[in-house]
């Protein structure tokens, strides 16, 4: 993964997101479609390792990711997605 600023990393994972949207609702008609399927799943794993890269360099994506074993409630530390960030 190449070293990205947090403007790119969260464009980047929006766009994996994308795709998983796409290929979700392609999925849903066709259910048993095993490229579409392989390629969802890549996609999966690719935006959870871009999450956690971001997560550990930036903070929280989500407050659900936003507080395991902390001492204060670190969402509001960083801009929140809707700040202009993408």
């Amino acid at each position: 993964m190449s070293e990205m600023n947090r403007k790119e990393l969260l464009c980047h994972i929006g766009r994996i997101s994308f795709a998983m949207d796409d290929l979700r609702i392609f999925l849903d008609t066709h259910p048993h479609c095993e490229k579409a399927l392989e390629r969802f799943n890549k996609l999966a794993e690719d935006r959870a390792k871009h999450i956690c890269k971001f997560e550990e360099l930036y903070g929280p994506m989500n407050f659900y990711n936003s507080n395991v074993c902390d001492d204060h409630w670190k969402w509001v530390d960083a801009p929140w997605p809707w700040e202009g960030e993408c």
